[in-house]
Formats: C-alpha cells, structure tokens, sequence
C-alpha cells in the first residue's frame, strides 16, 4: 500500500529527526500552496495531498487540515486516480534514524469528523522496515491507528500509543502516517462514499508525556475468546469500535456496544473502542 501511495503523491524527505517530535508542520500553521485550490495542497512537510487547509473553527491557531470525498471526473483526469469519486488523503513519510523507544512512544493529534454510511476515515502511523523497492515487500514493525465512523460534530483529542506487531522482525528505518475519509478506498480498494469528511489538527509522534489517552475506568470486553458475539461494556458511551486483523487491516466497524464476528475467520484480532470523549482503549480478543 505505502508505495502505491507514495508514487501519487510526492513527499517530504529529511536526513535525520528526534523522536521528541517527529512529524513536521503537525499544527498545519505554516503557509499550504493551493495546486488545485480546495483539492490539492502541498503542505511543508506533507507533501502534496488531497487536503485543504481550513481556517473556519481550527482545533488551535489558525489552521487546521481538511480532507473531504468528492466527485469530481476533472480532477480525476488530472491526478489519475482511477475513480471519479476520490477521498481526501495526506501522507507524510520520514526516513530514520529515530532517537529512543519506538515501543513508549503514542500518535497524538485532534480530530473532527463527519463519515458518510457505509464508509470508515482512519488516521495511520506505521514504523516499517522498507526493505525494498517494491511495492509489497515493506515489512510494518509498530503501529497506531484511529478508525471513525458516523458523525463527531466537535474536536476531540486522542494519544495512541504504538504496538509493536508480533512476529514482525527488522529494523526501523521509516515513519509514515497517513490520513483518509475513507479507508475503503485506499487501503482496499473498494469505492469510496462521497461527502465524507475529516479535520485534523496538533499531529505528533513522540515519547509519551502526559497522558491524553484516559482509560475508561472499567472497559469490560467479553466472551473473550468469542465465537461470534463480543460484548463490551464501559462506563463512558462507546461512539465507535473498530476490529483489525493482525495484519493490521480493518476487518469491520461498529457503533454498538455488541459487534458481530461470527463472519471473521478463526484468528486473533486487535479491537479499538472510542467513546464519545474521544477517548480510545485498545486490546486484543480471539476469534474460535
């Protein structure tokens, strides 16, 4: 996937950078060129990504990105995506070296949402072993991500820390993040469901510091291992729950507090629960 996107769009690259705070221009104050104003933008530090900067209600200062799907055959024309309906999209990649343990350090940024049905926007960072020039021969070492669906309708902030991908060996040697209104179209290639949008704001890789990720007091996840139905009770609102496969892709969202798995094949799975204050719990559940 990473390469694939990486020949769309051109980005950033810098010799050397502190874990303190990995990511350039994560507060999006910086002056954006319009290439195509509204649509494309190229960010410094970001590169060229289907994005707009937006001044109206920024989390903080006086900007803030924003990615939306729309249908446009123009456009399509002209960047060749191979779809009338495109998603908004932002990549930033940084090679290494990186200074300290990638294992205690979270992806922290504010976000702002409004998913159409049947659609999902994320929000990536993945350290990998780029082994290659090829397209699928990168191997990911450590990974976080937030998935959303529905309609957050205000700011909210999160801090996710990176999980080490079991059985992954390698050494690190690049950071990628990337950020979509619909997963479906770029990591699966499926269309994308026009009108979605997505705002983020403050992004950040880095050594955890004060803790914006708050557990729920009591996150209760049950049968676990299930043969179908996963239970899960908290003491906040759940606003969205994501289940992911150990290979990190998506397996299926939800909004309920029980999510269906009887579909998914026999397995382990990683589940990210969000409540309505932004906060997210993730773990682990087997499927038998």
């Amino acid at each position: 996937m990473k390469k694939l996107l990486l020949t769309l769009f051109a980005v950033a690259s810098l010799s050397a950078v502190n874990a303190q705070n990995l990511l350039v221009n994560g507060d999006f104050e910086q002056t954006a060129t319009p290439l195509l104003p509204g649509v494309v933008t190229d960010c410094p530090g970001w590169g060229v990504g289907l994005y707009s900067m937006e001044a109206a209600n920024p989390f903080a200062g006086t900007q803030s990105a924003k990615m939306r799907t729309l249908v446009d055959a123009q456009l399509n024309a002209t960047i060749g995506w191979g779809s009338d309906t495109i998603p908004g999209l932002i990549i930033q990649e940084l090679p290494g070296p990186f200074v300290g343990n990638i294992g205690n350090m979270s992806l922290s940024y504010a976000y702002n949402y409004a998913i159409s049905p049947g659609d999902t926007a994320i929000i990536l960072c993945q350290f990998l072993d780029t082994m290659g020039t090829g397209a699928n021969d990168d191997v990911v070492l450590y990974q976080a991500y937030g998935a959303y669906a529905g309609a957050a309708n205000d700011w909210a902030t999160t801090s996710i820390p990176l999980i080490a991908i079991p059985g992954a060996m390698g050494t690190v040697k690049s950071l990628l993040v990337v950020a979509t209104t619909s997963y479906n179209a770029v990591f699966q290639g499926l269309p994308a469901i026009p009108n979605s949008q997505l705002w983020i704001d403050n992004v950040s890789v880095g050594a955890n510091g004060a803790n914006i990720l708050e557990e729920v007091a009591s996150l209760n996840v049950y049968p676990n291992p299930t043969n179908g139905i996963l239970n899960i009770d908290a003491t906040e609102q759940i606003s969205a729950v994501s289940i992911y496969g150990m290979d990190g892709k998506l397996a299926l969202t939800s909004n309920s507090n029980s999510v269906d798995m009887s579909a998914l094949p026999i397995g382990m799975y990683h589940y990210s629960v969000t409540t309505v204050t932004g906060k997210v719990i993730q773990g682990k559940v087997s499927k038998i």
